[in-house]
């Protein structure tokens, strides 16, 4: 559907498909427990090293691994079915992760040994999530597509929302280890899930020749999409300049703002609410506005969130800052997840979301891993607010050289494919 079609009611309409609506209530709950771990792994290591560097290290070891194994999930989930690739990776993540709360409750843990385990889990999710991308299209009609890709981006930025703030609780009240051990019992949820449901008959690519050869395919369908190499370009940057800063947030939490790990996991919740907010505003009025328009106003909202987060002169405003990240991040990130799901066949739909999310999940850790060092040589602060800047360059350029952001708006019923204009 294109955005000139734009309908009537809400995405939350979506949910009346059993299917979906079952797969979307275990996620939501699983995600939370991920993002608990996620939460707690920088909190123990920073914790255990007292080192921004260190921190920067661990999530660019959680990150490019997923990044490097999800073109190659793509290309497998286009050739073979979605669901069991799903029920093999979800099994080998709960694995690891009861294999990461064992290594810390026996006393064994070492920062090593933490970004050794979560390292292995990386790979697994790179397959894990581009396979997942694909499989929650399977659950609707195509006709509702566009909703539940919405609805997906919810739960996702829901759960990032709920993990933190729970992570918070838990990591006062009752230790690391519990929030490891919640996070591994929450597998069990999705993998039940996946048991239940009956997704639509998956439209196979052709099985035949190499795996690089089937991912250069769908990169040349990239390369030839405007409307598809522009938001795999954005949401690229966006993650290098932007949402890497989050994996900060231990470091930001006691060198600017001098408060504990309960008021941490607070301000990482901060940006998951204003995300749920976002999301709920793009789920109830999306269909009323375009694409474009709703990534402008996201990039832009992201870019001075980030600027405020390295000026603010008090915790509360940190979080309120937090909070404007997460609103703009999940209006941008939303409307550059539907613009490619719109744009792709499906058959080609598991490799191209893998290049999207390859661009994604590379930009976060090397984001990490460059601004943690630099907040060792000079102020964290001026780190942050250099970041949001950069940002705010970027989101000028693309404003100008794709014509207001535009392509997004295109669907497969909409304009001809358009030549990608050579980058540099």
């Amino acid at each position: 559907m294109s955005d000139a079609e734009r309908r009537s009611g809400t995405s939350f309409r979506v949910l009346r498909r059993r299917d979906f609506a079952v797969f979307w209530s275990a996620a939501l709950v699983s995600n939370t427990g991920s993002w608990m771990q996620t939460i707690a792994v920088p909190f123990v290591v920073y914790q255990m090293t007292r080192s921004t560097a260190w921190l920067g290290f661990a999530a660019f070891m959680n990150f490019i691994p997923a990044m490097i194994a999800g073109p190659f999930g793509g290309s497998y989930a286009d050739r073979h079915s979605r669901k069991r690739i799903l029920l093999v990776t979800q099994t080998v993540m709960m694995i690891s992760a009861f294999t990461l709360w064992a290594t810390w409750v026996t006393g064994v843990a070492t920062p090593g040994l933490i970004v050794a385990i979560v390292f292995f889990s990386g790979f697994v999710a790179g397959i894990n999530i581009t396979t997942w991308q694909a499989f929650v299209t399977q659950l609707v009609e195509p006709a509702e597509l566009v909703d539940a890709v919405r609805l997906n981006s919810m739960q996702f930025m829901g759960a990032r929302a709920f993990g933190p703030a729970i992570a918070g609780i838990v990591l006062q009240a009752a230790g690391a280890s519990t929030a490891f051990f919640l996070n591994a019992a929450s597998f069990v949820l999705v993998l039940a899930a996946l048991a239940f449901v009956h997704p639509r008959s998956q439209l196979f690519s052709d099985t035949g020749g190499s795996v690089l050869g089937h991912l250069r395919d769908g990169w040349r369908l990239v390369r030839s999409r405007t409307s598809l190499f522009l938001p795999i370009l954005m949401i690229g940057v966006v993650s290098l300049l932007g949402t890497s800063v989050i994996q900060l947030a231990p470091a930001i939490a006691k060198e600017m703002f001098s408060v504990g790990r309960g008021a941490y996991g607070l301000l990482v919740a901060a940006f998951g609410i204003g995300a749920v907010t976002g999301s709920v505003l793009v789920a109830t009025i999306a269909d009323r506005m375009l694409r474009s328009l709703v990534a402008n106003i996201g990039i832009v909202g992201l870019s001075l969130g980030v600027v405020a987060l390295g000026l603010a002169p008090a915790y509360g405003v940190g979080v309120a800052a937090m909070f404007v990240m997460g609103l703009a991040y999940l209006l941008l990130a939303t409307s550059l997840n539907t613009g490619v799901q719109a744009r792709v066949e499906d058959e080609y739909r598991a490799r191209v979301m893998a290049i999207y999310l390859s661009s994604l999940l590379l930009g976060v850790p090397l984001g990490s891993l460059v601004q943690g060092k630099l907040a060792e040589w000079v102020d964290l602060r001026a780190v942050i607010v250099g970041s949001g800047v950069a940002l705010l360059g970027f989101a000028a350029y693309t404003w100008l050289r794709h014509a207001r952001l535009r392509p997004l708006d295109e669907s497969l019923i909409g304009p001809a494919p358009t030549a990608v204009p050579p980058v540099g």
